[in-house]
């Protein structure tokens, strides 16, 4: 997520002259934020979630607003201004905080509808290399720049992995991101992350989730061996009674508070 000062002065340097390409201006004081419907499989273990919101606010600055379930979030968003949303879900009641599952999300004005902004968990992946891009602040791969439609393309042929047209976080978008802010945007660039295979048994009974809204529920039973392929960070898995933590050297099981 991103929170700091300093990220807040970088995105309004790389958007400070972004101008909205639409046919018609975008008018409206405030946008009502559209939130997807959760995975099943995410209701049936987690339950309704609450929500982080993150935007880019009128002054040229990263705002952000909690919303419990069923909350409303309205966002005031510069008109001149293509821009990010995100949403993290989170369930405080059983410490998943924000940040550790994928997020929702749009790009304004692309993904405005009236007076609201419609979320989508593809929008997710569209805000976050957004917000690595402008993070990067390179003057000649700004994120303005980018065309979002022709990006938001390639998730409906077949010019990526099949891994990644089922699950789209599976790729690494910051390093992806790094590349692009060098030498331009390249499709190629977008396959998989390396992984690591782990072995171990399930502390518990599923069904199991994880924090990405495109993976495949699994089955696992306690005590059942089972093989995960993590990420060089921290992947997390999640059930009915708690949560698994998994990096290449250790896993750790956790049961909710």
């Amino acid at each position: 997520m991103y929170k700091s000062k300093k990220l807040s002065r970088l995105l309004a340097v790389a958007v400070a002259c972004m101008s909205v390409s639409c046919s018609e201006p975008v008018i409206s004081q405030s946008y009502r934020i559209i939130f997807p419907d959760l995975p099943e499989s995410w209701l049936e273990i987690l339950g309704e979630a609450s929500w982080h919101t993150e935007w880019v606010g009128k002054d040229g600055f990263l705002k952000s607003a909690e919303s419990p379930p069923g909350g409303k979030v309205y966002v005031g968003v510069r008109q001149e201004w293509a821009s990010p949303v995100s949403a993290w879900p989170y369930w405080p009641d059983k410490g998943i905080r924000q940040g550790v599952m994928k997020p929702a999300g749009a790009i304004f004005p692309l993904d405005v509808s009236g007076s609201s902004i419609r979320l989508t968990w593809n929008g997710g992946v569209d805000a976050v290399f957004f917000m690595e891009l402008a993070t990067l602040n390179s003057e000649k791969r700004l994120p303005h720049n980018f065309n979002w439609p022709r990006f938001r393309e390639l998730f409906s042929g077949a010019a990526l992995p099949e891994e990644i047209l089922s699950d789209p976080w599976l790729a690494d978008w910051k390093t992806i991101a790094a590349k692009t802010a060098v030498s331009g945007f390249d499709s190629r660039r977008i396959s998989g992350q390396k992984r690591t295979s782990v072995n171990l048994e399930a502390p518990a009974s599923g069904p199991w989730i994880g924090a990405s809204p495109f993976m495949h529920t699994g089955d696992w039973q306690k005590d059942e061996s089972i093989t995960l392929k993590v990420s060089e960070g921290v992947d997390s898995y999640f059930c009915p009674e708690g949560v698994l933590r998994c990096s290449p050297g250790a896993w750790v099981w956790i049961k909710y508070s």
